[in-house]
């Protein structure tokens, strides 16, 4: 890659997780695409999170990853902290290091969701920086060396390309698809993962035009989101907010593809009580704001009979027997009531 390649900015949020997201930045570093900019958007950690990406930029603090071996080589990073408030308002220029990589930190207030913490960092980036290309990545990832330049090719291959995403794979077993994509069955109100638990024998190994990307990782063009205005809806807060902006992607009459030369390893969330019950609540409450948003009434009502016929009761069961929760079925009714209660 050289220096006339795209210019992109890739966007990654904390909360309470700097462990992950010094894995996710040790393999970003060592990618061989030239023209990139690393934006952590720390959303109010109450963890030591801001402490330790001191550390580990000023190269004091080994990270370690099954993906990567640790290069104290390329630290220090230059690192340049901004507040949420600052941002807009401080100078950055005289700040930038052209001698060792940079990474932009801003630090929010308190915890602003998945949706808003990343439009943050997105308006960061399309506000100060030499921006082609927005890239959403989850800090619990390591990436493939050969991450971005697959994915820019791709889109740069076809004006009406919008958005790309990569092949995903499980991080404990790193041959396991854990997703190319998902296909959107209306009539279900159901976001399919196409490949997912798959060992990987070439059998997804072509460019694929899909419904949706996940948002684990999804390099934008600039000029989709510029015509969206805020990319992530943070009526959302959490869940179900990538699927809603795949889906006005292609309404502004953009495609979305898989390009399974780009990589990345997600790891599986945490399945504690409580993160299952905050699960539990958005994912019922989420799903009837993307269905009233998006589906035709025929397919909506389609929808209403599978989810209290089914989908209500699986889940219900699913939390109280899998998690062993007796009130594991309180959050999930609480987000139906909310979501059948909704209003464009």
């Amino acid at each position: 890659m050289n220096n006339n390649d795209p210019q992109v900015s890739i966007i990654i949020l904390n909360w309470n997780g700097w462990e992950d997201t010094l894995e996710c930045l040790e393999s970003l570093y060592a990618i061989d695409y030239e023209n990139y900019n690393v934006i952590v958007v720390d959303n109010g950690s109450q963890d030591d999170s801001l402490e330790k990406i001191r550390e580990y930029c000023q190269g004091n603090l080994k990270t370690e990853s099954p993906f990567f071996k640790y290069n104290l080589h390329n630290k220090p990073i230059n690192l340049i902290e901004l507040d949420k408030d600052d941002v807009g308002k401080t100078e950055i220029s005289a700040r930038v290091s052209t001698k060792s990589p940079n990474l932009y930190l801003l630090k929010n207030d308190k915890n602003y969701g998945f949706a808003d913490g990343n439009n943050i960092g997105i308006d960061f980036a399309l506000n100060n920086l030499p921006t082609d290309y927005l890239m959403l990545l989850n800090n619990d990832t390591a990436v493939d060396t050969d991450l971005i330049g697959p994915l820019v090719k791709t889109a740069e291959s076809d004006p009406k390309i919008g958005m790309v995403g990569p092949k995903i794979y499980s991080y404990d077993r790193p041959s396991e698809i854990q997703t190319v994509g998902f296909s959107i069955k209306w009539s279900r109100g159901e976001i399919v993962s196409i490949g997912h638990t798959e060992k990987d024998e070439g059998q997804y190994d072509k460019v694929t035009n899909v419904d949706c990307v996940s948002g684990c990782l999804m390099l934008i063009k600039k000029e989709v989101i510029q015509k969206m205005g805020k990319f992530l809806d943070h009526e959302y807060f959490l869940y179900y907010e990538d699927m809603d902006s795949c889906v006005r992607t292609r309404k502004l009459g953009y495609e979305i593809y898989v390009v399974p030369d780009s990589r990345i390893w997600h790891k599986t969330s945490s399945t504690s009580k409580k993160a299952a019950q905050t699960a539990g609540y958005y994912t019922s409450r989420n799903v009837f704001i993307f269905m009233k948003k998006y589906s035709q009434k025929n397919q909506y009502r389609s929808f209403l009979v599978y989810f209290f016929i089914y989908k209500l009761w699986y889940s219900i069961g699913l939390n109280t027997v899998y998690y062993r929760d007796l009130k594991a079925f309180i959050p999930i009714l609480r987000g139906t009531r909310e979501g059948l209660a909704w209003k464009k």
